[in-house]
């Protein structure tokens, strides 16, 4: 795939490269990327594929269907392995929040409590999965 379409240097360059969208994605089939001075710069993919399940666009990733958008923590270790390589690695991608819900903080539990401050502590900051790589990665295309 980047073989024959060459590798992105720019976010506008995946106008060209044939793309595995996400169903849910809040933006469609529009990617955005953050290089590294903070600005945004978005762009429309081709998503020739879409599916609704992170793990069913990385197994057509590796099957050399398109680039992907998907977190470290469903690719990271196909990235380790060279079996899915990053694409524009002085971009990254927006942040999103995981959020906890609850009743209210009046009477809040001591277990709810307990439950908050480690979900804070393991996915504040960089990520487990990502810890000990360095690597800020999110698109990787499949390899031939």
């Amino acid at each position: 795939m980047i073989d024959r379409d060459g590798h992105p240097t720019v976010p506008a360059d995946l106008i060209t490269h044939r793309c595995i969208g996400y169903t849910y994605a809040a933006t469609g089939d529009e990617w955005q990327l953050i290089d590294g001075g903070g600005k945004t710069h978005a762009v429309r993919v081709d998503c020739h594929m879409h599916t609704n399940n992170g793990d069913t666009a990385r197994a057509a990733a590796l099957a050399g269907r398109g680039i992907i958008w998907q977190p470290t923590f469903l690719i990271g270790n196909d990235l380790r392995a060279g079996k899915l390589v990053q694409v524009l690695p002085d971009y990254r991608l927006p942040e999103i929040d995981i959020l906890a819900m609850y009743p209210s903080r009046r009477h809040l539990s001591a277990r709810v409590r307990v439950m908050i401050d480690f979900l804070v502590g393991a996915f504040g900051g960089v990520p487990p999965w990502d810890r000990g790589d360095g690597n800020e990665v999110g698109i990787a295309p499949a390899t031939r």
